[in-house]
């Protein structure tokens, strides 16, 4: 289990970065912020992404949306990527 911290900047798109390192030290707008826990489902082969908490130094919370925002966009990325590795072979 990692904690990490994330934005979703105007785009929809999600930062994903440190748990160490301030929200606003990263980007200085964006539409929600906070905390996520990142596992990975062996089974399903698939991230499965819990979002919490809030940024202070942004002043932003966490959206009901954030979840399926990073976990789409990881999972995509991580289909994309496996599929030039298996091109490559």
């Amino acid at each position: 289990m990692n904690i990490l911290k994330y934005i979703i900047n105007e785009e929809k798109i999600p930062v994903i970065f440190s748990a160490k390192i301030l929200h606003q030290e990263i980007l200085q707008r964006g539409i929600s912020a906070g905390f996520l826990i990142l596992n990975y489902d062996i089974d399903a082969n698939l991230f499965v992404v819990k979002c919490f908490g809030e940024s202070t130094s942004m002043n932003l919370k966490v959206d009901d949306q954030d979840e399926r925002i990073i976990s789409e966009f990881l999972n995509k990325q991580f289909y994309t990527l496996g599929s030039i590795s298996n091109t490559i072979n």
